[in-house]
């Protein structure tokens, strides 16, 4: 998903949860979480979706630095039946847009 329609997807007030797959001491270093976004790291996530604490009725995107790790998670995820897209670009790009 590009920054674009996930920006308008959240000014719509869409029901998506955003999933923030960095490392805890990324995000705090970084202090660039998007408003709204759970912090899962990327190690941790199949397990809480495997514990079935991510929903597989809601849209999830995923979010990471530079998208690589993001994409890794919503590609795995997507073959467990989850509706779950990743940012293109990460937080970087996102920043890039504001």
């Amino acid at each position: 998903m590009k920054t674009s329609e996930l920006k308008e997807k959240i000014k719509k007030g869409e029901d998506v949860i955003l999933l923030d797959v960095r490392e805890k001491e990324e995000v705090e270093a970084g202090g660039d979480m998007i408003e709204g976004a759970k912090n899962i790291p990327m190690g941790k996530v199949f397990t809480e979706a495997a514990k079935g604490n991510l929903p597989k009725d809601k849209k999830i995107i995923t979010i990471c630095k530079t998208g690589g790790r993001c994409e890794i998670v919503a590609r795995e995820l997507k073959q467990k039946g989850f509706d779950i897209e990743h940012l293109e670009g990460g937080i970087e790009e996102w920043k890039k847009s504001q």
